[in-house]
C-alpha cells in the first residue's frame, strides 16, 4: 500500500468508530432504561472509583474502597450474564473494531477500502473495463496479431502477475493508430488494480493540465492529482506526443516526473504514435533512452497493422 491514501483512510476509520460509538451510546441508554438496577450498579461503580482517586490523593488507605469496587464489579458481571446484556459497540468490522488493523497488520476490511480508493482514483474519467481476457487477437487475421498476442502474454505474466519482482521500470509502445496499444494498456491497468496495485491512467493532455495547474499555483482538484502521479505504482500515459508544449511546464514536469518515479522504483508506461526520430526531436535523446534502455525498460516500436477501429 502506498502512503497517498493514509490520511483519507484514517478519516474513514475515525468516522466508522465515531458512528459505532454514537450508536452504542443510544443503544446502551435504551438498554439501561429497561434495567434500573444495572444502571444503579454502574453509578455506584463510578462513584467508588472517584472516591478511590480522591482518597489516594489525600494519602489515605483505599483497601476498603477497593474491596467495595471489586464487589460492585462482580455484581455488574453477574447481572449482565443473567440478563444476557451486551454493551459492545456495533462496529462495522468486528475483527479490527473499526481500527483497520489486527495485531498490527492491515485488516481485510482495510485492504478492501484501499482497493476501492485506488480504483476510484485510477483515472480522471471512468476507466474502460478492458481486460486481458477481452483480447481477441488470436481470432483476428491482422498483421499485428502475433506480435500483440505476445505482448499481452508478457504484460500479463511478467508484469502484472509478478509486479514487485518485475525488473522493468519503464514501458513504451509505439505504433500507428488503432493497432491495439491502448487496449493493452487498459488491460494492464485493470489487472493491476484488481491485484491491489495503484495505477494512474492519463492521456498526455490530462498529464500536462495537471502540472499546468500546479505550476500556476491553482489550488484545484486537478493540481492535487500531481502527488498521485508521482506516488502511484504504475503511471500510464496514453496519446503521448499529442500534448501541447507549454514553456517551463510540459517538458520540465514530464522529465522530473519520470526521473522521480525511477528513483523511487515506480513504473511508467507510455503509448505513442511517434517513432524514435520524432520522439527525439520532441523530447530529446536522453529522455527516450529512459524508455529504450533494455536494462530497465521494455520498449516495442514501429507496431503496424490494421486499424482495429475501422474493422
Amino acid at each position: 500500500m502506498i502512503n497517498y491514501f493514509n490520511q483519507q483512510l484514517q478519516s474513514i476509520y475515525a468516522s466508522k468508530r465515531a458512528l459505532a460509538k454514537e450508536k452504542s451510546q443510544s443503544q446502551n441508554q435504551a438498554l439501561l432504561t429497561l434495567h434500573p438496577k444495572f444502571q444503579e450498579l454502574l453509578k455506584d461503580k463510578k462513584q467508588t472509583e472517584l472516591d478511590i482517586v480522591k482518597t489516594k490523593a489525600k494519602g489515605l488507605e483505599v483497601s476498603d474502597l477497593q474491596m467495595a469496587l471489586d464487589l460492585i464489579n462482580q455484581e455488574i458481571k453477574q447481572y449482565a450474564q443473567e440478563k444476557n446484556l451486551r454493551f459492545t459497540p456495533p462496529y462495522l468490522c468486528l475483527s479490527c473494531k473499526d481500527t483497520g488493523y489486527v495485531d498490527g497488520k492491515p485488516c481485510e476490511c482495510l485492504k478492501e477500502q484501499y482497493n476501492a480508493l485506488i480504483k476510484e482514483n485510477a483515472s480522471l474519467t471512468t476507466l474502460p473495463k478492458f481486460r486481458f481476457e477481452d483480447n481477441e487477437f488470436a481470432s483476428l487475421d491482422v498483421p499485428q496479431a502475433k506480435g500483440m498476442n505476445k505482448l499481452y502474454s508478457i504484460m500479463q505474466s511478467k508484469v502484472c502477475n509478478d509486479f514487485d519482482s518485475c525488473k522493468w521500470l519503464n514501458f513504451m509502445l509505439s505504433g500507428s493508430s488503432g493497432v491495439g496499444k491502448t487496449c493493452l494498456a487498459l488491460a494492464t491497468a485493470n489487472d493491476l488494480l484488481e491485484k491491489g496495485v495503484s495505477v494512474m491512467y492519463l492521456s498526455a493532455f490530462e498529464f500536462v493540465n495537471i502540472f499546468l495547474d500546479k505550476h500556476t499555483h491553482k489550488q484545484t482538484a486537478l493540481s492535487r492529482k500531481s502527488d498521485y502521479v508521482n506516488e502511484c505504482e504504475m503511471l500510464i500515459i496514453d496519446n503521448f506526443g499529442e500534448e501541447p508544449i507549454y514553456k517551463n511546464v510540459t517538458l520540465e514536469y514530464l522529465f522530473s516526473t519520470v526521473d522521480n518515479r525511477m528513483s523511487n522504483n515506480k513504473k511508467t508506461f507510455i503509448c505513442t504514435k511517434l517513432g524514435a526520430g520524432a520522439l527525439i526531436n520532441r523530447y530529446g535523446e536522453t529522455f527516450l533512452s529512459k524508455f529504450t534502455d533494455k536494462k530497465y525498460s521494455l520498449s516495442v516500436g514501429n507496431i503496424t497493422g490494421e486499424n482495429l477501429r475501422k474493422l
